[in-house]
């Protein structure tokens, strides 16, 4: 679709993107329809916007399924997988944003980009958050989108399509799971509360916790579960908005706090890459502490 950019290894899948998106059901037509109709999302209600974008990540989600158990895993500069599946869930999700919202920005961990340009609405697009346990045969990964505007995170959704999970947010209407809106989850005893980390946070200091620790192999995952009360906190050491902004937006719309280590708010677009907290309010405040210390 002009207008779109996209690193060559795009161009070998475009053909079979566009039938994808040509073929798709009845429901992901109805949802961009009303969703074109409203003139955006700023028009389109969270029920309209949570269809559209369900709709989207759907067929990203079923192109990675095609390839689960079956790719051969590439690094990245960054250290970091790549596979053919997060090529080809980029390629959808970048041409069907661009018919749902055309003239806002899009940038995609991959690298396909369009419209990007500072204070404009911009869409940050990871195809698949949680590569690695994809790689691994595992079940917590899916691609997750977030809307940034005014410098905040505004949408986000996210969709696990080894579970048939979809969690969505926006800034100031909610947050939900499955299409049930999340309440604040209660409190836990100390030795119950459970604490999500990445895999290989333990190399990096003693873990103070007293409860449970947990790695399931996706950012955006474990912000989800700590707003939906799986997990009570989880620590992000290092992130870009496509992995982080959807799983803010759940936590914080449903009264939990996401902060950096100084126990601040975070900017999305000035704070890239430092290590964010997420969870209750006690939680975020005894890691913060602690973790300050070293």
């Amino acid at each position: 679709m002009p207008g779109v950019v996209r690193p060559n290894h795009f161009q070998s899948s475009r053909r079979h993107v566009h039938s994808l998106l040509n073929g798709s059901t009845a429901r992901s037509r109805r949802a961009s329809h009303v969703v074109k109709a409203s003139h955006g999302w700023t028009s389109a209600t969270p029920n309209e916007l949570a269809e559209a974008l369900h709709a989207v990540l759907a067929q990203s989600g079923e192109a990675a399924l095609r390839h689960f158990q079956q790719v051969t895993p590439r690094k990245k500069g960054d250290g970091t997988w790549v596979t053919d599946a997060d090529i080809e869930a980029e390629a959808i999700i970048l041409e069907a944003l661009q018919r749902l919202f055309p003239g806002d920005g899009l940038i995609s961990e991959e690298g396909g980009r369009a419209n990007a340009r500072a204070g404009h609405p911009t869409w940050y697009i990871d195809p698949i958050d949680g590569t690695g346990a994809f790689v691994e045969g595992l079940a917590h990964w899916g691609p997750t989108i977030t809307l940034v505007q005014d410098g905040q995170f505004q949408v986000g959704a996210f969709l696990l399509p080894r579970l048939r999970e979809f969690w969505f947010a926006q800034r100031g209407e909610g947050a939900w799971r499955d299409g049930v809106r999340l309440a604040l989850p209660p409190e836990r005893p100390t030795h119950e509360q459970s604490l999500y980390l990445p895999s290989r946070y333990h190399r990096r200091m003693p873990i103070p916790w007293r409860g449970k620790v947990r790695a399931l192999g996706s950012s955006a995952f474990h912000l989800a579960q700590a707003a939906g009360g799986g997990a009570d906190a989880t620590v992000i050491p290092s992130w870009e908005p496509w992995d982080i902004g959807c799983g803010v937006l759940l936590v914080t719309e449903v009264g939990r706090i996401v902060t950096n280590l100084a126990g601040a708010v975070i900017n999305p677009l000035s704070e890239v890459g430092q290590p964010l907290l997420a969870g209750t309010p006690s939680c975020v405040a005894h890691l913060s502490e602690r973790l300050q210390k070293g």
